[in-house]
């Protein structure tokens, strides 16, 4: 008489159950890493002065500007690191020309002149994430020699150098382009815009999703492969960090 228990082999469950944990602590380990390189990516990005001047400018910019916030924006971010001699006037197409030194006389002058600013730069911004972009504003940066390529010691790379005469736009994109054209790889990679409200942020994966701006529910644009091409296109996203 055949016995018919099944005798299961010894040790083979817990091989699979061994096996299994190891893979998930496998992967936690690779995300936390991930993460974990991603925070310091951001922090070295952040740590531009060009960089932290253009997100400075977007981020403000999003309700009205007083007069000494354009005043002490341009004095911190643009005249005091010497990427620009003081200007006489603050210009932008479309708006009224403000003499530097009637920035307090005329508010709705500044106010509307650094809102048309604001949305010329993020049409620009949304053009660079964009799944085709024609990088016009790097090349009319580049063209226009406003930004410059330095060498200090042992370092190189792109620095701002917007002119006095040119728009407040021109000088915001002049920021951002030389923040750009020295790590373009990374910020293909990681930088969101809302098409909205303007808002410059940094996601760790581009992963799509229906997340929006967290600022103003509007849809975040960003540059992402499609998974088998080579082809990017803009999404939404998770794993955002604000900048």
């Amino acid at each position: 008489m055949s016995n018919s228990l099944k005798i299961p082999m010894a040790g083979a469950a817990p091989t699979d159950l061994s096996s299994r944990s190891r893979r998930l602590g496998w992967s936690a380990r690779a995300d936390s890493g991930r993460a974990r390189s991603f925070v310091a990516l951001r922090g070295r990005m952040l740590a531009s002065p060009s960089l932290a001047g253009a997100l400075q400018f977007m981020q403000v910019t999003t309700r009205p500007w007083e007069p000494h916030e354009l005043r002490a924006w341009l004095d911190e971010h643009v005249i005091a690191p010497g990427w620009m001699m003081p200007p006489r006037a603050v210009r932008e197409p479309g708006a009224e020309t403000v003499a530097l030194r009637e920035l307090d006389e005329r508010p709705e002058a500044v106010e509307a002149l650094t809102a048309r600013a604001r949305r010329r730069v993020g049409s620009a911004l949304l053009d660079f994430v964009a799944p085709d972009p024609d990088g016009k504003f790097l090349r009319a940066a580049l063209y226009s020699a406003r930004v410059r390529w330095a060498v200090v010691g042992d370092r190189s790379g792109w620095l701002p150098a917007p002119r006095e005469s040119d728009f407040l736009s021109d000088v915001v994109l002049s920021l951002f382009a030389a923040a750009i054209l020295s790590s373009p790889d990374i910020y293909q990679r990681h930088m969101t815009v809302c098409s909205h409200c303007g808002r410059v942020a940094f996601a760790q994966e581009a992963r799509p999703s229906t997340a929006a701006c967290p600022r103003c529910d509007g849809e975040v644009r960003w540059r992402i492969p499609l998974a088998g091409t080579g082809r990017r296109r803009g999404s939404g996203g998770t794993g955002e960090e604000r900048a």
